[in-house]
């Protein structure tokens, strides 16, 4: 894995692509509920990211790749009703969720859909706190002007993901893939699209624009029982673009042959355990 990596043509094809998935705003938060519901370790990772910060004097804050407001609701209670807060992401589609989401935190929120360029209109060391949560990986050539709209005092958050992901799923779904053909020697979309910045890499692309960084290791796992499939099954149909090697093929058709395998493995087994490691940076 090149370390120093930032997105060529056909990693920004695969962001691109697998960005998109996140446009349908109500099974996102479905699944998410889902996954909350299912992993093994309880514990909130954005208490973790936030365990042990000093916020009382944080009057502005961006969330990066907000979506619905995943991190920000994470904030309740750490900073002072009122705060300043703005939203910045993608798909329009996630405005209505993502102020909701504020409202019901005690923050003053706005929402801009322009995407990770929208943090160049910010004016240079403005904000006392970036907040970033599963979604660096999708700019982490932004790192740098992240640095720079952060104060001196300020602090920048990122959770993503530990490389290798899922990697007992993600070998599993490559063996069904081999029996039918594909070329497994080749990452996953989702395997592609973490090496832009994952727990390996992390590190090393923050200390090009911050002196003082920490990183925390979650470990955790969903566990579906067979009698959950059902979810397990909407939880793989949502990601099914994480999973399919290449768009030209069928996803729908590779989707069903891979669901078959995996229905008939938890009816027997009982159960389907996936691991999922996370990180978290905090920069200043």
């Amino acid at each position: 894995m090149n370390n120093t990596h930032f997105p060529d043509k056909s990693l920004n094809k695969i962001q691109n692509d697998l960005g998109d998935v996140f446009c349908d705003i109500n099974t996102h938060l479905e699944v998410a509920d889902i996954i909350r519901k299912h992993l093994t370790n309880q514990l909130d990772i954005r208490e973790i990211a936030l365990n042990g910060l000093n916020l009382n004097n944080v009057k502005k804050i961006v969330d990066l790749g907000c979506g619905f407001g995943f991190f920000t609701r994470g904030l309740k209670g750490k900073v002072k009703n009122g705060t300043e807060i703005l939203g910045i992401d993608r798909h329009k589609k996630n405005e209505q969720h993502y102020l909701r989401a504020c409202a019901e935190t005690g923050l003053n929120g706005r929402f801009v859909s322009n995407g990770i360029s929208e943090i160049e209109s910010l004016r240079r060391k403005s904000v006392d706190l970036v907040i970033c949560s599963y979604a660096l990986y999708f700019f982490p050539e932004y790192i740098k002007q992240i640095s720079e709209i952060v104060k001196d005092d300020g602090c920048f958050i990122a959770i993503t993901h530990s490389y290798p992901h899922m990697a007992e799923f993600t070998s599993y779904v490559k063996q069904i893939l081999k029996k039918i053909g594909f070329d497994t020697s080749k990452q996953l979309p989702y395997e592609e699209l973490i090496n832009g910045f994952s727990d390996e890499n992390g590190k090393e692309l923050l200390s090009s624009a911050f002196s003082n960084i920490e990183f925390k290791k979650v470990s955790s796992s969903l566990l579906f029982k067979y009698e959950d499939y059902s979810l397990f099954e909407k939880y793989f149909r949502f990601k099914k673009s994480f999973f399919i090697p290449d768009k030209n093929y069928d996803q729908d058709k590779l989707t069903e042959i891979i669901l078959d395998s995996l229905r008939n493995d938890i009816k027997k087994n009982g159960e389907i355990s996936i691991s999922k490691e996370d990180m978290i940076f905090i920069c200043r």
